[in-house]
């Protein structure tokens, strides 16, 4: 029986290790080679029930808010198809009051054909958290929250769940069952807010203006919070030591991509840089011959992103500066980590905080390495994407 390359460097590969809340076993045989021509390493299939199991909680719509949210869906999907992660579910947001666009379901329906993974699609709730606290009404609202209860308490361990969009669905989901959190939820990796805002009075990270009160909330969670400042102030876009921010050109990476992967970004695309309807199903946009054009047009676009780090933490990896990655404990020089703080504030938005190591269950991202983030990430970000078919 061959089994397939593990993702990390050969100097790090183990038959078994312990990492996180994951054991996972890295087997090594022979390699693959990726669209673009780099001989690629894979995840063989860790012992059964030994994965993370994860949810992704997203502001995932169509036409798209920011196109981010679909490559940290596709980043995801690369974990979940190489077994490092078990993705049990995308929970989407529910389209804002003055908002015309949908939850994408379409993307997930494209990566599902992609992987071969059955991934199911919730729809979060429409109200305000404060609001429904107040008048809880119109249970309507409530279902994908509690589809989402429903599955964490079957799940056969407790579940990571990544937020990035409004933290109103988890907040709405502990507020109902906070038993279900304190037994069932591995962390929630909270992507929002600035971390060092020069005043009290600047303006609100996005994530946080979506549901002010939901943001507060997950602060009080009764699990593990990681918390991942989307700035340090929302109006520099640009690396920071307590910030998961980071950019790259998309022709970096895109090229080496597969066929139908680049048409899952293509289709995200195609109305906005190519002036056509999108009239193409997704199954269609998914297996059309590629549009050079527009490929050509997509690679010029800068892409800024927040959520990498956070998803590969949760799987129990990290990144060297070269953008290898390496099971947790066995990064020599991680460009980031997570630490322990101390939550003093949260009245206004802006979270008042300090490191402290003797706190529990509250950590911050930091990055350790301000030169080398932006490279590493987005070449570890590359290796993950280009095993997906």
């Amino acid at each position: 029986m061959a089994f397939r390359k593990s993702l990390f460097p050969a100097r790090h590969a183990v038959s078994r290790r312990s990492f996180v809340t994951a054991a996972a076993s890295f087997l090594l045989a022979g390699p693959t080679t990726s669209p673009g021509g780099q001989r690629e390493q894979e995840a063989s299939k860790p012992p059964a029930g030994e994965r993370p199991l994860l949810v992704v909680a997203t502001d995932l719509y169509r036409p798209h808010d920011d196109p981010d949210d679909h490559w940290d869906l596709a980043t995801a999907y690369a974990l979940a198809q190489q077994n490092l992660v078990e993705l049990l579910a995308v929970l989407i947001d529910y389209p804002r009051p003055d908002s015309l666009k949908d939850p994408d379901i379409e993307a997930v329906a494209q990566l599902n054909y992609l992987t071969g993974l059955p991934v199911p699609v919730l729809v979060g709730s429409g109200r305000p958290f404060k609001e429904w606290r107040e008048n809880p009404s119109d249970s309507r609202a409530l279902w994908g929250v509690q589809a989402l209860l429903e599955l964490m308490r079957n799940a056969p361990r407790p579940v990571v769940i990544s937020v990035a969009g409004t933290c109103r669905n988890i907040a709405m989901a502990a507020h109902l069952d906070g038993e279900t959190f304190r037994k069932k939820c591995a962390g929630v990796y909270v992507n929002a807010g600035t971390s060092r805002p020069l005043a009290e009075n600047a303006p609100l990270e996005w994530n946080v203006t979506l549901d002010l009160e939901a943001y507060q909330a997950m602060f009080a969670l009764p699990c593990p919070v990681y918390w991942m400042p989307c700035f340090e102030d929302v109006r520099r876009f640009e690396v920071s030591e307590y910030a998961t921010y980071y950019r790259f050109r998309q022709g970096e990476v895109l090229p080496e991509l597969s066929a139908g992967l680049r048409n899952f970004f293509a289709h995200i695309f195609r109305r906005e840089l190519s002036g056509q309807h999108a009239s193409l199903g997704w199954l269609q946009a998914l297996l059309a011959p590629e549009d050079p054009e527009l490929v050509a047009r997509m690679n010029t676009m800068d892409r800024n992103m927040w959520c990498t780090a956070g998803f590969l933490h949760a799987a129990g990896l990290s990144v060297d500066g070269e953008g290898q990655l390496h099971p947790l404990q066995e990064a020599a020089h991680p460009v980031f980590k997570f630490e322990k703080i101390r939550v003093i504030d949260c009245q206004t938005g802006h979270i008042r905080w300090g490191t402290d190591e003797a706190a529990a269950d509250r950590y911050i991202f930091r990055v350790l390495d301000k030169e080398r983030y932006g490279y590493a990430m987005t070449q570890a970000l590359k290796r993950l994407l280009r095993t997906i078919p």
